[in-house]
């Protein structure tokens, strides 16, 4: 948006507009003042002339004017001024820039911009000096206007390099960095600057810090911006706008409700007018009224109100190649894309194509100008053309959410493998981005965080939940759950389509209770009176029907009413008559057979190019032909007709004849029918590959050609086959399948496993055939394993399907008889070891049942014997002669081995008692010992210690007669003894050798014994020695303390104490003869 930098300042500024009248002074020196501007300009002009006023004047009256927004009376004036001679060449040249910035003021307006831009640049080539700073930023300013940015940036940086603290110049550098080098900080940094150096600076900084702000995505501080521009400039026209765009970016991402929409945009609407009337030639104001008068239908009216626009930018209104400013270029790209929308709507899309593209170039960043050109595109049918413009959107703009679910929808409906991954991953896309745009809320589960989110279009969950049907069946219906969910968010009712989609699902995948609730939902929508009636009556016959066909597994009799219903809303409903004729032939059997063939045969005859109706047909001859006598190949006749005369490609025939060519080959048996069973299998293989050419999913055909490859014993292929189809066909045949072929290969327990799946999943434990198949691979895996268990099991399954079997029952008598023969001839070749009485008497048991069930199996009376009467009669016959005996003697054999093995038990418990017994004894006699011996050992204990006790109280009186004796001098043979300082080398040895004796006590005469003599012989001239003697008395002190702590040697020291006074009492005068220790004494 172009601003006259300093045209403000110029042509009249806060302190101008705070002046109410004109004061002029005149050549006599009074001063004239002027209330109110005439409409004639001519009289101020006369007035002026006649007291040839100053260039000073002229300015204030020009300002006046341009103040009023008469800008055609302010050039009138200023053209005549230039007329006077009594003004000074100098004079004129101000007002030749005057003039200048009054048109620059004007093609800011949108008026005859390019010609006023001309006339403002001549004016300024008139203004004088070119130095001037004045010239220089107008010279900048023209150059802003037309896009020469280059020029303009020089300019600048020579007025800043002269004074850094030039406002203008650095308002105009802002604004050549805002607009084309969009580096929004730093020309944030430059506005703030301005608004630093001078807060009440015109044109004001601080909108052109709010548009930083605004494209620094915080929009918080841009409105602040402009509000503060706004209390210090009420009529502040380019805040005011700004302002009001905001609030109405503001209402159409924030509203959380209708009614805070219409409230938000009512009020900013009401601004935006009052905006309107105040400039009416405003381009911006004029745009932006032109969305709300499109959403009133009034189209005229907005192209009048883009013509206008268009003829402000080129003046003549037609010059539309002319060189537009960037501002200019927005302009012109809005006006452009508003022309292309009223082409649109008036389903013109040629045109709206055209005005699309000269938007796209009047600013390739216009993104409504290139949706609205795919859009027409599409709307043209030409699909390639419209991918290639959204993708190029996209790639510029990878958030756009609009785009990304076109796009997302677009690559669903091709038939390419990598678009529908592509589909998947943009509407995936789409929906994440969707639930992470809004503003922050505390509590996500708020009714305000989900009203808070952008909406997501019910058609992205129900094109991804169709994208994801034929790859993964829980992923789709995942997704309309969702789409269930996101709508009752909003409170909007849910489609019955979707509930009945959920239904569908569930029953594919065996959920049959869910299926049932959401085909009820569904069938409840109907008294909806929002539905037109044609549209309520086909949706309830597809409901009622598919609540119908869910219903039967749980109640055939409820299923046939609503089938009864539907035909008689719709009698040529086909699906329904067929299933009626299915339930009466497998369920109810109202009808004969031979009745219900007649019945088919005339709904062939009335459609039959109707693939269904022959396909139902075909199984009908295939199940009942053999029972209401109809030839053996009615059903390869049937499916052949069905290929060469109505659709060569129709998959049930294919199959069926194919399974029929594998039935022919494994009938054929023995070595010379080995040609002709390779020859149908070959043919049933090329059958089923041409389904598969038909359709690669076709699981059907796929399970066939895996049995094929079973049936010539190449089990790994057919089981790998198997177990892919497992993945992606939820049908009871895939796992009897798997379990038939993992029996052949001794897999048992997977065997077990898959037919335990196929009994739970599919027929609610209830299938008497699959509970036969379990006994089988139990019985097998006995066998393989040896194991009687097993065998038991086997025989639990035999009796459980007999019990649930319906009609004839001979063949699972036969396979319970059977079971219970092998377990009797499994017991009977266990080790004797192994047996148990109780298994072989109920073993024994079950034989005679068994034997009894063959006998009435080969009776006259039976009807269906599983095999040949004297078969059966021959095993029970063997059963009663051998294998009953085999059993009777072996419990006898058990029975005594199981004699002699208690027999057995008994005598070694009796050892083992015995030994356990005779084992204490001898281990208590050894703790009595052990107790006596501590007893004795802690009485010696205390007389030693009692004696120690004793030993040490003499010790102690002997020392107290020691000291006492010390204290005075001995007579006249000895020496007098030495203070304990005063001691000499001799006497200090002598001491501690005193000292020693006493510590350890004088009952430990054995280890000083030997040395007691020499020293008592020890003379004064003998010192030489002393020291030695020394050492040893510390060396026995050691020993003497040792000799006190062991038991034995106190009682050796003790006795030789006893035998030996003489040594004692040599030791003691020893003792007492050394004179005391320089040490410390008292060790006690």
């Amino acid at each position: 948006m172009d601003e006259a930098l300093d045209l403000s300042y110029y042509l009249g500024g806060t302190a101008l507009e705070s002046v109410l009248a004109l004061e002029i002074a005149i050549g006599s020196g009074d001063i004239v003042s002027i209330d109110e501007l005439p409409e004639d300009p001519q009289e101020l002009v006369t007035f002026l002339e006649g007291e040839n006023c100053g260039v000073k004047y002229w300015k204030l009256v020009l300002q006046a004017y341009v103040r009023e927004r008469k800008y055609t009376e302010a050039l009138s004036i200023a053209t005549l001024g230039l007329g006077a001679d009594f003004l000074p060449e100098v004079d004129k040249q101000s007002l030749h820039s005057l003039i200048g910035w009054i048109h620059m003021k004007l093609a800011n307006e949108g008026l005859a911009r390019l010609s006023n831009l001309a006339k403002a640049s001549e004016n300024f080539k008139l203004a004088g000096d070119s130095s001037d700073p004045s010239n220089l930023l107008a010279k900048a300013q023209v150059h802003v206007y037309n896009d020469e940015v280059e020029p303009a940036l020089r300019i600048y940086d020579q007025l800043l390099k002269a004074d850094a603290s030039n406002c203008f110049a650095l308002l105009g550098k802002a604004q050549v960095i805002l607009r084309k080098t969009r580096n929004y900080a730093s020309a944030l940094k430059i506005y703030q600057q301005v608004l630093v150096l001078n807060p009440a600076m015109k044109p004001d900084p601080r909108i052109g810090i709010g548009m930083c702000f605004w494209f620094l995505k915080d929009h918080d501080m841009a409105i602040q911006s402009w509000n503060r521009a706004l209390e210090l400039d009420p009529s502040n026209l380019k805040a005011k706008l700004l302002s009001n765009l905001a609030s109405f970016d503001s209402v159409f991402l924030n509203s959380l409700s209708d009614e805070l929409f219409v409230e938000g945009y009512k009020s900013a609407l009401e601004q935006l007018t009052r905006l309107q009337v105040q400039n009416n030639n405003d381009n911006t104001v004029l745009l932006a009224l032109c969305s709300f008068y499109y959403s009133k239908g009034k189209h005229d009216l907005v192209e009048r109100i883009v013509n206008k626009v268009m003829s402000s930018l080129t003046d003549s209104g037609s010059d539309l190649t002319a060189k537009l400013s960037p501002y200019g270029g927005q302009l012109s790209s809005y006006a452009s894309y508003w022309l292309g929308r009223i082409a649109y709507a008036k389903g013109d899309y040629t045109q709206s194509q055209k005005c699309f593209h000269e938007a796209i170039r009047s600013n390739e960043n216009n993104l409504l100008a290139r949706v609205g050109l795919g859009q027409s595109h599409l709307s043209r049918d030409s699909i390639e053309e419209a991918i290639m413009v959204f993708e190029s959107v996209l790639k510029a703009n990878p958030k756009c959410l609009e785009v990304i679910y076109i796009l997302g929808v677009l690559y669903s409906k091709s038939n390419s493998r990598t678009k529908t991954e592509q589909a998947i991953q943009l509407l995936e896309r789409y929906i994440r981005l969707s639930n992470n745009r809004g503003s922050v809320v505390a509590n996500k589960k708020d009714s305000d965080a989900l009203l808070n989110k952008e909406p997501i279009a019910l058609n992205a969950y129900l094109t991804l939940s169709k994208l994801y049907e034929s790859q993964d069946l829980s992923q789709a219906l995942n997704c309309l759950h969702k789409a269930i969910e996101s709508r009752e968010q909003i409170k909007q009712t849910v489609p019955l389509e979707v509930y009945n989609n959920v239904g569908v699902f569930n029953f594919t995948k065996n959920n049959i209770d869910e299926s049932i609730k959401y085909f009820n939902l569904a069938k409840a929508g109907l008294d909806d009176d929002a539905l037109t009636s044609t549209l309520k009556a086909d949706l309830k016959v597809s409901i009622l029907f598919n609540l119908a066909r869910t219903t039967e597994s749980q109640s055939s009799e409820d299923a046939i009413s609503m089938y009864e219903e539907v035909l008689a809303d719709c009698s040529s409903y086909i699906s329904a008559k067929l299933r009626l004729l299915f339930l009466d032939a497998v369920s109810t059997n109202k009808s004969a057979k031979s009745e219900i063939e007649q019945e088919l045969k005339s709904l062939l005859e009335e459609n039959a190019s109707d693939m269904e109706v022959r396909s139902f047909y075909g199984w009908f001859v295939k199940t009942f032909g053999k029972r209401i006598g109809m030839k053996s190949d009615a059903e390869s006749i049937h499916q052949k007709q069905t290929l060469v005369d109505h659709d060569s490609h129709d998959s049930y025939a294919l199959i069926s004849l194919a399974n029929i060519y594998c039935i022919m080959a494994k009938d054929l048996k023995g070595s010379k029918e080995e040609e002709k069973r390779r020859k149908y299998f070959v043919r049933a293989i090329e059958l089923y590959t041409k389904v598969l050419s038909i359709d690669p999913k076709n699981v059907f055909a796929a399970q066939g050609l895996g049995i094929v490859y079973i049936e010539n014993k190449e089990q790994a292929k057919g089981l790998d086959i198997l177990r892919k189809i497992r993945d992606s066909l939820n049908d009871i045949s895939v796992y009897l399948n798997l379990g038939h072929v993992l029996s052949d290969l001794k897999q048992f327990s997977k065997a077990i496993e898959s037919y335990e799946i196929a009994l739970m999943r599919f027929t609610n434990d209830q299938d008497f055939k699959i509970i036969g198949f379990l006994g089988r691979a139990w019985y097998l895996r006995g066998l393989s394993e040896k194991n009687l268990p097993y065998l038991k099991k086997a025989l639990l399954y035999a009796e459980e399907a007999l019990g649930k079997a319906t009609g004839v029952k001979s063949s699972y008598r036969f396979n319970v008889s059977f079971i219970s023969f092998q377990i009797a001839d499994f017991i009977t070749k266990l080790p004797i070891e192994e047996r148990n009485v109780d298994d072989i008497n109920e073993a024994i048991t079950n034989l005679n049942d068994a034997i009894n069930t063959l006998n009435d199996l080969s009776s006259e009376e039976e009807e269906h014997p599983p095999y040949p009467k004297s078969e059966l009669k021959a095993r029970a016959d063997l059963g009663v002669s051998t294998l009953l005996n085999r059993l009777n003697l072996c419990l006898e054999e058990t029975k005594e081995s199981i004699s002699k093995l208690e027999g057995k038990l008994e005598e070694a418990k009796k050892f083992r008692e015995e030994a356990e017994a005779k084992r204490l004894l001898e281990q208590e006699k050894v703790l009595a010992e052990r107790k006596a011996r501590d007893e004795q050992m802690a009485l010696e204990r205390a007389k030693l210690q009692e004696q120690a006790t004793q030993w040490a109280e003499e010790a102690r009186a002997n020392m107290i007669v020691n000291d006492s004796e010390d204290d005075m001098p001995e007579n006249g043979d000895e020496k007098p003894k030495k203070g304990k300082l005063g001691g000499k080398k001799k006497g200090k040895g002598k001491g501690k050798g005193k000292k020693k004796d006493i510590i350890n006590d004088s009952d430990e005469d054995e280890a000083s014994a030997p040395e007691s003599e020499p020293e008592a012989n020890m003379t004064d001239g003998e010192e030489e020695s002393a020291p030695k003697k020394k050492n040893e008395k510390r060396k026995n002190t050691k020993r003497k303390r040792r000799a006190i702590e062991e038991d034995d040697d106190d009682e050796v020291v003790k006795k030789e104490d006893s035998e030996n006074p003489a040594k004692k009492t040599k030791e003691n005068e020893s003792a007492e003869a050394a004179p005391e220790s320089d040490g410390d004494d008292d060790l006690f």
